[in-house]
């Protein structure tokens, strides 16, 4: 049996990292017309400042953000919850308190949850291909 789980769980951490640089979306309140006069600037006008430097995600990290949603869609809601608060890097007492569990239980939970859907991955071929192509 291929030992699919480490690369299961980069992919998830992946995920979760580019999840943080994707740009969030504008309040409704704003007016669209600050967004155009950003653009306008010039930089020798006065008054022009230097624009913070943004982090995006890359295009690995977007391919193992696309994977991990139809990974998560292959077990059960509060596996899915945990899976993604372990993957944002929250520990187990963490989740185990907004859960319900204690760290220990909840730390089999979510190794049978990975071990769980590296079994469903081996049966799909169309995701072992995508993972083999991300890593």
């Amino acid at each position: 049996m291929l030992d699919l789980t480490p690369k299961l769980i980069k992919i998830f951490e992946s995920a979760a990292r580019c999840d943080r640089f994707l740009p969030g979306l504008k309040p409704p309140t704003s007016p669209g017309m600050y967004s155009i006069l950003d653009v306008i600037h010039n930089r020798n006008e006065h008054g022009a400042y230097r624009s913070k430097m943004k982090l995006r995600a890359t295009g690995q990290m977007l391919a193992c953000w696309d994977l991990a949603i139809d990974l998560l869609l292959l077990v059960e809601n509060e596996q899915r919850q945990i899976i993604w608060s372990r993957a944002n890097k929250y520990s187990f007492s963490e989740i185990g308190r907004r859960l319900g569990y204690e760290r220990r239980k909840l730390k089999t939970l979510y190794l049978n949850s990975i071990f769980e859907i590296e079994k469903k991955v081996i049966k799909n071929k169309d995701l072992f291909a995508k993972i083999d192509k991300i890593y």
